[in-house]
């Protein structure tokens, strides 16, 4: 009887929620520390790390005396709808609260609101209403209730770039302000905010107002990549039970190729590696199976062709190609000096921002710096680089 094939446990597309959510207890455990000082946190991580999964994760198991609803704004085109947004997560938060249950009924009717949905919708008559205002009365109201407020939000570098993009610079200013007034005035301290995104804040900050101290009181917390005896664990948790199995040689080829310790690296490896001896029915691994997966992977443009995307949509245009070139070149030459950054920001006439630039690229798990070079962090990233730009002349 043939046996049952079993694919590991992975996800590659969607957010990973449930039985493939990959548990990181420390960093759920100091971002809970935080709050509970009463911190507006900065969830500081290169791109694919897991931010979403781990808010989805905190939304899914909140502590006592906290209420806790995540989203990601990133469909948001202006200040007003920020603003609704927010009051509608406010809205859901209090529709679940025993605590605030009859302060919320009332507010209800005084507002002419029909239907409040717990995923962060709401039915109003009321069309006139300045969500803005209502926000600060609610968070007001409850101040000494004994109940906070957790606003998950993904994605709000996003809305501040596209305001600021499309002629939109003061409501992106006035955000950031409003944001600024909740996490240091006392009377909002029942409401709380756990903000990350797919593109550096502080980029799209200073490429607003010209500076980041809007954002110095944030508390960052990081979400570093996985340490060889953690990616270890990972592997085994993935794996566990499934029909292809990695020998202690063959994972430490498996390291050495991918490098770079973040879960979807290995999610999309091990896929990969699935499907192939599924299809020719070879339950045998070898390092050649991970030499001709890495290979299939990287002519998959749909895997790495948004890090680039990302940068064309976010950074202007000159700053774009300037960045492409940095980038092309690593590829290609396998580093970059910081002299060869410097000559090339002559060039571009970037002298005064091309730091800033780097530090980006090395915020967003683009690029790292090794022996007083940079290089691709991500053998996945540099190959794809070069197929991208196949014609570079230094």
């Amino acid at each position: 009887m043939e046996t049952k094939w079993k694919s590991p446990k992975i996800i590659t597309g969607p957010v990973a929620t449930g039985d493939y959510y990959y548990h990181r207890a420390e960093i759920v455990s100091e971002i809970w520390e935080e709050l509970e000082k009463g911190c507006f946190i900065l969830m500081a991580a290169p791109r694919r790390v897991g931010k979403t999964s781990i808010m989805r994760y905190i939304q899914n198991n909140p502590k006592e005396n906290y209420k806790v609803i995540f989203q990601s704004i990133q469909s948001l085109t202006s200040e007003e709808e920020f603003y609704k947004a927010i009051y509608a997560l406010i809205l859901s938060c209090l529709s679940t609260s025993n605590k605030l249950k009859n302060y919320f009924q009332t507010y209800l009717k005084t507002k002419s609101i029909t239907e409040v949905n717990i995923s962060g919708g709401f039915k109003i008559s009321n069309t006139s209403i300045n969500y803005l205002n209502e926000i600060n009365k609610i968070i007001s109201d409850i101040n000494e209730i004994g109940e906070t407020i957790v606003l998950l939000i993904d994605e709000l570098p996003e809305v501040l770039h596209r305001l600021n993009k499309n002629g939109k610079k003061e409501e992106a200013i006035s955000i950031l302000k409003n944001l600024r007034t909740w996490r240091q005035d006392e009377k909002f301290k029942n409401l709380k905010f756990v903000l990350a995104g797919s593109i550096g804040i502080h980029y799209v900050v200073n490429a607003i107002e010209g500076r980041n101290s809007d954002l110095n009181d944030l508390k960052k917390i990081q979400c570093n990549t996985l340490d060889k005896d953690e990616i270890n664990k990972y592997i085994d948790w993935a794996t566990k039970d499934a029909t292809i199995q990695y020998s202690n040689e063959l994972r430490d080829y498996l390291l050495e190729k991918i490098k770079y310790f973040v879960p979807y690296f290995f999610n999309i490896m091990f896929d990969t590696i699935n499907n192939t001896a599924r299809k020719e029915k070879n339950q045998t691994m070898t390092k050649s199976s991970i030499d001709n997966a890495f290979n299939l992977v990287i002519k998959n443009n749909e895997y790495f062709s948004d890090w680039k995307n990302r940068l064309s949509e976010y950074l202007p245009k000159e700053d774009f190609k300037y960045v492409n070139n940095i980038l092309t070149h690593i590829a290609h030459k396998d580093n970059i000096t910081i002299q060869e950054i410097y000559n090339k920001a002559s060039e571009y006439n970037k002298n005064d921002v091309y730091m800033d630039l780097i530090n980006e690229l090395e915020h967003d798990g683009y690029i790292i710096e090794e022996n007083k070079k940079y290089i691709f962090i991500s053998p996945f990233l540099k190959e794809f680089w070069k197929h991208n730009n196949p014609n570079y002349n230094g």
